[in-house]
């Protein structure tokens, strides 16, 4: 498995990989269009806030897509980068992929000199193996207040990439909404 930027002829098996992960969403279309063509991506970047999208593709040794990690910048945190869209095809499961995947991106952001990294997950049990390797890797999880409607527990990981003390998301001023998330959301009680 190696891992590269996201290319064009790479898009349409990135975008399957993602739907049939993330089939209730559709912003991850858009992020990765904007990764590979940020000047051309329309007001995607500026209704996000965002300074960059940066998508990455594990590929196996036949070339095919197996997995991705699509990664923002956010304008209001230029420390930190967000893990905004992560997961493998079914077939790349169970070998390590997605952990060297993230140990991957991890190096890439801490070498970009971000202070941060953060993702946000749910409870649910579809999720628990990310779930444990995204502790296992040193991330503090955190929940959420729900969205009206949710039906589970939001939380947001982070991880210092540096030896400062982290700064919880619920501490920080002028929180961003969370990736794909359709309005600001709160600290749980």
């Amino acid at each position: 498995m190696h891992f590269q930027p996201l290319r064009s002829e790479d898009l349409a098996a990135t975008q399957k990989i993602a739907s049939s992960l993330f089939p209730w969403e559709d912003e991850h279309e858009a992020a990765h269009r904007a990764a590979l063509d940020p000047a051309g991506s329309g007001t995607f970047l500026l209704d996000h806030r965002l300074d960059s999208v940066r998508c990455w593709t594990a590929n196996g040794e036949n070339g095919l897509v197996r997995g991705f990690a699509t990664v923002y910048g956010y304008s209001a945190q230029p420390d930190e980068s967000w893990l905004a869209w992560f997961g493998l095809a079914p077939e790349a499961r169970g070998r390590g992929t997605g952990a060297r995947l993230l140990d991957w991106v991890i190096a890439h952001v801490q070498t970009e000199g971000r202070r941060t990294l953060r993702l946000w997950t749910t409870d649910e049990a579809e999720y628990a193996v990310a779930t444990r390797l995204y502790l296992r890797r040193g991330f503090v999880a955190e929940p959420v207040s729900a969205l009206p409607g949710d039906e589970w527990r939001t939380m947001v990981f982070s991880l210092p990439l540096d030896n400062r003390p982290l700064v919880p998301w619920s501490g920080l001023a002028g929180q961003i909404e969370l990736c794909g998330r359709q309005r600001m959301l709160t600290p749980a009680a």
